[in-house]
């Protein structure tokens, strides 16, 4: 024989995983570890968080809020997504893609991220004031009074001291836990199944879905679809961690500096503002949105060349 052919030996099913060796298919593998974790993260961690502080946050309950939070996290979301990506492949690196990324990549990432958050707020403006029909809008108006002034004793911070806490709780934590679980699980299950970009936007949805706030639904898919393509591009965890990270930073930063009333855009809650000048800045935010994530795109070409076409 020249040699030319090769013949491929199976693996013993001692290197094989879990998911391989029974033959599950990992979109199964993929719902069924949403379920999982939804149990223990929201049903457990919820009635824990119910016995021993109370569903209501108040200034009274905030740290002990914060620490279940954090520790809800750590406990019911990072060890279930370790453990299941162990049964989904035998080597981690494959299922959280460790590669370094470029000064261009993260600056570009970086820069799509702030015109992002811009448009999205200038979105919410908007939303907050569709007309309701009033039997709803009496339902509708006092939760999202609840959900707002819940973030905003969670994220709010008396001195440093206690900004760097709630960093921790709000920005460091999730960005590790949550990209480990959903861009890292998650979209590696939908990968084996389904092109790159579809795996990217079922998990930036399900990301979305997954917050259960209703009044914020939109950004959080925008923002779930923008983290799982600068994964699926970058093809590395550190970029969509290093975003993810900055995107919850900020909100603790502009409600510790009260920028946030002002919505980072020059209006003010409450006060008549000139829609038209409004919407010229949605749209600028936009295009410059475009525009900085085009370049990154156009950054991580070759990689995505090689996934095409693997050697």
């Amino acid at each position: 024989m020249d040699g030319a052919s090769e013949i491929t030996t199976p693996l013993p099913p001692t290197q094989l995983s879990f998911v391989e060796r029974y033959r599950i298919s990992p979109i199964v593998f993929a719902c069924v570890s949403l379920v999982v974790v939804f149990f223990f993260y929201q049903i457990v961690g919820g009635l824990l968080t119910l016995l021993f502080v109370g569903t209501r946050v108040t200034a009274d309950t905030v740290t002990m809020h914060r620490i279940f939070t954090m520790g809800g996290q750590i406990l019911f979301l990072l060890c279930p997504a370790l453990i299941l990506a162990r049964l989904l492949d035998t080597k981690l690196s494959r299922v959280f893609p460790w590669r370094k990324p470029h000064v261009g990549e993260t600056i570009f990432a970086v820069l799509s991220l702030l015109f992002l958050q811009e448009a999205m707020q200038i979105y919410l403006f908007f939303q907050d004031r569709i007309p309701l029909p009033r039997v709803i809008e009496k339902y509708v108006a006092p939760a999202r009074q609840m959900f707002e002034e819940m973030f905003r004793i969670l994220v709010s911070a008396k001195d440093i001291p206690e900004l760097f806490f709630v960093v921790l709780v709000v920005a460091i934590t999730p960005a590790i836990v949550e990209e480990l679980l959903f861009r890292g699980l998650i979209q590696n299950c939908f990968e084996r199944r389904l092109i790159p970009l579809r795996a990217a936007v079922w998990t930036g949805v399900i990301f979305g879905l997954f917050h259960f706030n209703p009044f914020q639904i939109v950004p959080l898919i925008i923002l779930g679809c923008f983290f799982g393509i600068l994964r699926m591009r970058s093809r590395s965890m550190i970029i969509a961690m290093t975003v993810h990270f900055l995107n919850n930073a900020l909100a603790v930063v502009v409600t510790f500096f009260q920028v946030d009333d002002k919505m980072v855009i020059g209006t003010t809650r409450g006060i008549d503002v000139n829609t038209t000048s409004l919407l010229a800045q949605m749209f600028l935010f936009v295009m410059l949105f475009v525009v900085t994530f085009s370049s990154y795109l156009r950054l991580t070409s070759d990689l995505a060349a090689n996934d095409d076409h693997p050697s």
